[in-house]
């Protein structure tokens, strides 16, 4: 009985039918080429460097197929399951039209008649047709969930006419096919129950209607066509719509190059070439830029993770990424094929400035995207433009000036650099040109008052567990980092190069730094300029000496609540998430737990200080990071840990600006109260 389950393929379709079929079919696939061969002439795939095919296949493995990205995030866990379900239910329908058409290509090859099938049969058949029926149901409750969350639910997605054309033409496609199903039973008798048992559904609604298999006939080919008329065109629209993300995005998340944390250097011979840095026209976005601009479906993940966008600055992620795209679209075929034609549509106007300098550069919009669309690459490289055109001014340019002048942002000079050890023994890598360890001290450290005790925090703590360490004094500079991020790229490089010669010169092989920001400059930054060193945060290397014994603590650092927050440049940059907490927890009195923030590790609250914010004077009111402090609050802690100089500031003020007695330490310093 089950060598007998079969059906035939195009059963109550005539000849005639057919052809058409199959001539509408090649249109289709016609329309759906010519739009991809479109958009790969835009992009050009100008990828940077070879691919590493294991890595390309991982993450295609990975963000395609399993839908990891799709899925995560604790507000997104509802339209990750649907879009997965949508995902997968479309596959599932998409590999058995092919299984489909192969059994019937193969019979024409074969000279087989259309009621013999070669493979189309017994269990297989079986397994095919109820494979599909599952299919079909998380096809359509992916659709019924979108459809109920643009009616009912404030969703950051965009919503256009031609989004609920694509769902509902989904959603069609969906319920069309079973309709055909129980259509197709009526006609040629009854499965078992199992093989079709959506299908069966509908047939036996269909019967108790009053449909003979004289009318199930008429009904059938209607819905056929009208259901392959909407798939043939639902193809065909792939490329001209918000569905091009489904090509797009695979093809970004295969080739994506952006690394988290590091920028591409802008050589002196790139910009004799065009007459000014960055980007300032549709001409210098990069093929991979190109390809992401497509890849973006404008869901508005980016802009719920922004900070700034969360505290009321008119940045949106999302916005930029899209209108960038907009200004990509207005040229022409022959404009897109040209440089020339593509240099002569500026983005001046596009973003304006505000938008640009209102990102802390946090990383939270790449890290939430589902398809690894970097809007940060984006805004960088915008930056780079406007400041080199003379349009960044105010603190912010004063700070980049004095970065240039002095070597740091606070205008101090050098020859002040080492005063925070005074009374601490602490010697330059002169002194003890045997040093295992290079303390990086940064500027905050250097010249702010509050931010010294952690570095004199850090140093008894080194001194304590015998750390043969330097540092290099009054001959350390400003590594740059916030003058890069800001958009002055050859003040960075001035200040890297400067930096690199000086670490090489004294053979500095580890370093271990309290700044996120330095760490990241050190460590990702300066490779590109001939600097290679093992950088380590300060937390890391008190957790090792702690696991080492050398550090004995008695635990009592505090006696009160604590809470810690997770700088974006240590957590979500460069994944030090355990090591901070594992010294916070072994400096806490004996049995006090450690409470968590809303948001924390990779998941982080933005303080409002990266990317350059340090340096701009905005309100009380109008400070980006908020929402962080109130998160603080919320934990009734009495004491918030910070292991960022960026972070320590940011809190500080942002407590004090709402009257909080909440005091704000670094983990170095609730470490050295804990020291034995």
């Amino acid at each position: 009985m089950m060598n007998e389950l079969s059906r035939e393929i195009y059963g109550n379709i005539d000849s005639l039918s057919k052809i058409v079929f199959y001539l509408l079919a090649v249109l289709s696939i016609c329309c759906f080429v010519w739009g991809i061969w479109i958009r790969l002439r835009i992009w050009r795939l100008r990828h940077k460097g070879g691919l590493n095919l294991s890595q390309v296949a991982n993450r295609i493995f990975s963000k395609v197929f399993l839908q990891k990205k799709v899925r995560s995030g604790p507000r997104k866990w509802g339209a990750g399951l649907a879009h997965a379900g949508l995902f997968f239910g479309f596959l599932v329908l998409f590999i058995g039209t092919c299984l489909v058409a192969a059994e019937e290509y193969s019979q024409l090859f074969l000279g087989r008649d259309a009621n013999d099938p070669i493979f189309h049969k017994g269990l297989y058949y079986a397994l095919f047709e109820l494979t599909l029926d599952i299919g079909g149901l998380a096809l359509l409750a992916g659709c019924g969930y979108f459809i109920w969350r643009r009616i009912a639910v404030n969703s950051s997605m965009e919503n256009r006419i031609s989004d609920w054309v694509v769902v509902l033409t989904l959603l069609y496609l969906g319920i069309s096919g079973y309709v055909i199903e129980g259509a197709r039973i009526i006609l040629e008798g009854s499965s078992p129950a199992w093989v079709s048992p959506v299908g069966l559904v509908f047939a036996v609604l269909f019967e108790g209607m009053g449909m003979t298999t004289e009318s199930a006939s008429a009904f059938h080919k209607v819905n056929w066509w009208m259901h392959a008329i909407a798939a043939l065109g639902f193809v065909a629209a792939i490329p001209y719509c918000r569905l091009l993300h489904v090509v797009a995005g695979a093809v970004n998340i295969a080739l994506r190059d952006y690394e988290m944390g590091r920028l591409d250097p802008v050589s002196f011979e790139e910009v004799e070439e065009k007459g000014y840095v960055g980007s300032g026209s549709v001409g210098d976005l990069s093929g991979a830029q190109l390809i992401a601009l497509d890849a973006c479906v404008s869901c508005g993940r980016c802009q719920d993770a922004c900070p700034a966008y969360l505290a009321g600055k008119p940045l949106s992620p999302r916005d930029v990424i899209q209108d960038i795209r907009a200004e990509v679209l207005k040229l022409d075929f022959a404009q897109l094929s040209n440089p020339e034609g593509t240099a002569a549509s500026s983005l001046d106007g596009v973003i304006s400035e505000e938008t640009l300098w209102s990102c802390t550069t946090c990383n939270a919009c790449v890290d939430a995207c589902p398809v690894d669309v970097a809007p940060l690459e984006f805004i960088t490289d915008m930056r780079r433009y406007w400041v080199g055109e003379g349009a960044l001014r105010g603190t912010p340019a004063a700070s980049l000036q004095k970065m240039q002048r002095s070597g740091n942002p606070w205008g101090m000079p050098a020859n002040e650099r080492f005063d925070w050890a005074d009374g601490l023994g602490v010697q330059t890598v002169r002194e003890n040109p045997e040093f295992d360890v290079l303390y990086w001290v940064g500027c905050a450290a250097s010249y702010d008052p509050r931010t010294s005790k952690v570095a004199r925090a850090t140093v008894k703590l080194l001194q304590a567990a015998g750390v043969n360490f330097a540092c290099l004094g009054p001959e350390e500079k400003c590594t740059g980092d916030s003058a890069r991020r800001m958009g002055e790229e050859f003040l960075f490089q001035e200040l890297a190069e400067a930096n690199v010669d000086t670490l090489n010169r004294y053979k500095v092989r580890r370093i271990v730094t309290h700044c996120p920001h330095c760490l990241n400059a050190l460590s990702r930054d300066y490779s590109q300029f001939g600097g290679s060193y093992e950088v380590m945060h300060h937390s890391q290397l008190l957790q090792e000496l702690l696991s080492q014994g050398k550090l004995v603590l008695t635990g009592n650092a505090s006696g009160r609540k604590v809470t810690y927050h997770d700088p974006c440049y240590l957590a979500r940059t460069n994944s030090i998430i355990k090591q901070p907490r594992e010294v916070l927890e072994a400096s806490l009195q004996n049995g006090q737990d450690l409470i968590e923030m809303k948001r924390n590790g990779c998941g982080t609250g933005c303080c409002g200080g990266g990317g350059g914010r340090m340096w701009f004077d905005d309100k009380p009111e109008e400070r980006i990071g908020r929402d962080r402090i109130a998160e603080v609050q919320q934990t009734e802690a009495s004491v918030v840990a910070v292991s960022c100089p960026f972070c320590l500031t940011m809190m500080q003020d942002g407590l004090a600006a709402v009257d909080s007695d909440v005091d704000v330490r670094d983990v170095a310093e609730l470490m050295a109260e804990a020291l034995d």
